[in-house]
């Protein structure tokens, strides 16, 4: 597994664990370090990517619901599983942010880890959300 593809996974894997907990801002340094811990072998993953992206996600989270709201509006954040309103933060977050990383490699490695942590309906519904994203927001900058 490429070491960015396994720092997405294990960032996800601490945003899902203190989105599932209440969000605590206080907790989130203690998932990050207990997902990096117990997911990646010692030096298998560049942790400050891992901490740098779950970091900037939380304190964007707000902006970033706003923007997955605007585009799945039958599906609100609230009523979207963890796993799949947590793979879209990530992904929206470096569509928006992550400069050095192509808008198509966000969505394809998001929709990766759909397959990877949710079902085919919930591959196909990140797909769906982030393609209206990039169709309405990107497409004409990659020009």
């Amino acid at each position: 597994m490429p070491q960015r593809h396994l720092a997405r996974a294990i960032a996800l894997q601490a945003l899902f664990m203190w989105d599932f907990n209440g969000e605590d801002s206080q907790n989130l340094q203690f998932y990050i370090d207990y997902a990096i811990r117990e997911f990646a072998a010692p030096g298998a993953v560049d942790c400050f990517f891992v901490q740098r992206l779950a970091q900037q996600i939380a304190a964007r989270k707000q902006e970033l619901d706003s923007h997955i709201n605007h585009y799945a509006k039958e599906w609100p954040v609230e009523r979207l599983t963890i796993i799949d309103r947590t793979i879209l933060r990530l992904a929206l977050f470096e569509m928006l942010y992550e400069k050095d990383i192509p808008v198509k490699v966000a969505i394809n490695e998001a929709v990766e880890l759909a397959k990877d942590f949710s079902g085919s309906s919930s591959q196909k519904f990140v797909s769906g959300v982030l393609g209206a994203i990039y169709e309405t927001s990107f497409k004409n900058q990659q020009k």
